[in-house]
């Protein structure tokens, strides 16, 4: 419950900074900002300042920004509609722009303090970095009742040897036990400063669990120089984002896949890497323990994921509302806002139902 409130929390604060970043444009704009809300209606306070109205709501999943004549034919002074094309564009990216800054001021920090690794896809090899944490080996989840919990193996702790052979990876780990099954093997653990050798009886070879019984990742941490933490939050940044980008396009063009693929019961490869609501609940749970920063680099995750999926130019999105005005713009033919209206409703509808879908393949994959 505490992992779900936390998610709750950073997805609202970070969707209030994406609506924040449409409100500050706008208003420097000259388009009049009617009301900007924390969270969804029904209306839970409001008050009017300086013609805007200002109102915390019952659902706090995020936020949103009423611009005078948004959803309207309105052409009069201070709205949307009158604003000219440069405007409305800056207006609609603002909110990516937001997400994507939020990202580069966390990761900045994260670089400067020690940023978990990410790998080298997403690491700047042309900077000089330190390790701020030596690549170690740490237990993400501990399975009840297993041997590794019988002998007090807890989440949080580092498995830094077994039988003195040194393990940094999950997959050397894994392929240890699986050479030992039924063996006895006396692992190194380190729990703060303090290092432990621990004999443990792994199972035998004809399990169908695990013969630790542990969920291991790879953990290290770099740090940057002041100036180059610059540079490297933002190559991180462009590296996520294009990364996103594409997974998402590949999501898209495999709809049919993920649809014929919930009347089985295997996971398609397309689904495998997305997360839906209850795949970000496991995620975070899991890496809880690895410590603050890897929450604050799965809040930059998620920022640079936002940022991604809104400028994409399906409807409903920010991308695909900017690619709706273009369209008007350069075929000179107007649409009725009752008809854009109705395109963003079936778009949004959509984006539901891609979630709900995704949703059944986390279910598949942590249950």
């Amino acid at each position: 419950m505490i992992v779900v409130i936390v998610i709750i929390v950073l997805f609202a604060l970070l969707v209030i900074l994406h609506e924040w970043g449409h409100f500050i444009t706008a208003k420097t704009s000259g388009v009049d900002v009617e009301e900007f809300g924390i969270g969804f209606p029904p209306k839970l306070w409001g008050a009017k300042v300086r013609g805007t109205l200002y109102t915390i709501n019952l659902i706090m999943l995020g936020g949103f920004v009423r611009l005078k004549g948004e959803d309207a034919d309105d052409t009069g002074p201070g709205t949307f509609g009158a604003a000219s094309f440069g405007v409305k564009a800056k207006i609609l990216l603002a909110g990516v722009g937001m997400n994507l800054l939020t990202a580069f001021v966390i990761l900045y920090v994260l670089c400067v303090v020690g940023i978990p690794g990410l790998g080298a896809q997403f690491e700047p090899s042309f900077l000089k970095s330190t390790y701020a944490q030596p690549k170690q080996l740490i237990l993400a989840q501990v399975e009840a009742g297993s041997p590794a919990a019988s002998a007090g193996l807890k989440r949080g702790e580092y498995v830094i040897s077994a039988n003195g052979t040194t393990l940094v990876t999950d997959e050397a780990l894994r392929d240890f036990t699986k050479a030992h099954a039924g063996q006895v093997v006396t692992f190194g653990v380190m729990s703060g400063s303090t290092v432990q050798n621990i004999p443990i009886k792994l199972r035998s070879p004809n399990t169908n669990d695990g013969y630790l019984g542990v969920v291991s990742q790879q953990v290290y941490k770099l740090k940057y120089d002041p100036l180059s933490a610059v540079v490297a939050a933002a190559y991180i940044v462009g590296s996520l984002f294009v990364a996103t980008i594409v997974a998402v396009v590949q999501l898209i063009i495999n709809i049919p896949q993920l649809i014929v693929g919930l009347f089985s019961n295997s996971v398609p490869q397309a689904a495998e890497a997305a997360s839906g609501p209850v795949g970000i609940v496991f995620i975070l749970s899991s890496i809880s323990a690895l410590g603050y920063s890897y929450i604050f680099l799965f809040m930059a995750n998620i920022a640079v994921a936002l940022a991604a999926f809104n400028v994409l130019p399906l409807p409903a999105l920010d991308g695909g509302r900017l690619a709706l005005i273009a369209w008007q713009r350069f075929t000179r033919r107007r649409i009725s806002a009752d008809l854009e209206a109705r395109i963003h409703m079936a778009g949004f509808a959509a984006l539901i139902g891609l979630v709900l879908i995704i949703s059944v393949y986390d279910l598949r994959k942590y249950f």
